[in-house]
């Protein structure tokens, strides 16, 4: 079975492993909360200023009322003019808010791997379809499939799933994604993860202390460092 300790991507909330999302749920009546930094290869494609990637930032809240549902809202900083004037100058004046949605229909079996459905910006899916507009900076669909492993003392997790962003500036982005975690025996809260995003490949590490405070850093294509904090909560009903 995918282990309960379900660990979040810190850039948007939902359970994941960095960039790429996981099958996994939290258990069910957990609320999180957290910050995270991006470095510029993280980020889609378009996020630029003045013809440049930028390194940025922002934040998330998320609940799983349920194990078989997640919800998320996360914000990032946009970097621009003060009041969109040329005049002005650059900083983090907005912001890119967005919710998330998360689906698993199916739980993992002995046999068989947990199944999800989900998509970031959801709330921009309407618009796109009335005003034929393209895609939000993070907006994408996607479905995965989730299995683990127990070898002597210690879990390994593979995930595998198709992504489909909206926006054709980050087609690129399109495609197959997944990647491993592998949880240690001595301490099960730790994880030790790589993935392959669509672009390039990441590798991390995060742990939940505490029971309450988890943490997550990882190198994302072997340039920049990326990584968030939160604080999760449970209430047992």
């Amino acid at each position: 079975m995918v282990s309960s300790i379900a660990s979040a991507q810190e850039y948007c909330g939902t359970t994941g492993l960095m960039a790429v999302p996981t099958a996994e749920t939290a258990e069910a009546g957990t609320f999180r909360g957290g910050v995270f930094y991006l470095d510029d290869h993280f980020t889609p494609d378009q996020l630029v200023c003045e013809g440049e990637k930028y390194n940025t930032g922002g934040y998330f809240i998320s609940i799983t009322p349920w194990s078989w549902i997640e919800l998320s809202y996360a914000c990032t900083l946009l970097k621009m003019h003060k009041s969109k004037d040329p005049d002005e100058p650059l900083g983090y004046y907005n912001e890119d808010r967005r919710m998330g949605l998360k689906l698993r229909p199916l739980k993992e079996g002995k046999w068989w791997p947990a199944v999800a459905i989900g998509a970031d910006d959801v709330e921009q899916f309407i618009e796109r379809w009335l005003r034929k507009k393209g895609g939000t900076y993070f907006q994408n669909a996607y479905i995965v499939a989730s299995k683990s492993f127990i070898i002597g003392k210690q879990e390994l997790s593979a995930h595998l799933g198709y992504r489909y962003f909206f926006n054709e500036s980050n087609r690129n982005r399109r495609g197959v994604a997944g990647g491993i975690a592998l949880r240690p025996g001595f301490y099960r809260n730790l994880r030790f993860m790589t993935e392959w995003d669509g672009v390039g490949v990441n590798a991390g590490v995060d742990v939940l202390l505490w029971r309450h405070l988890f943490l997550q850093a990882c190198l994302v294509h072997g340039r920049g460092f990326t990584g968030g904090i939160s604080y999760h909560y449970t209430i047992h009903f």
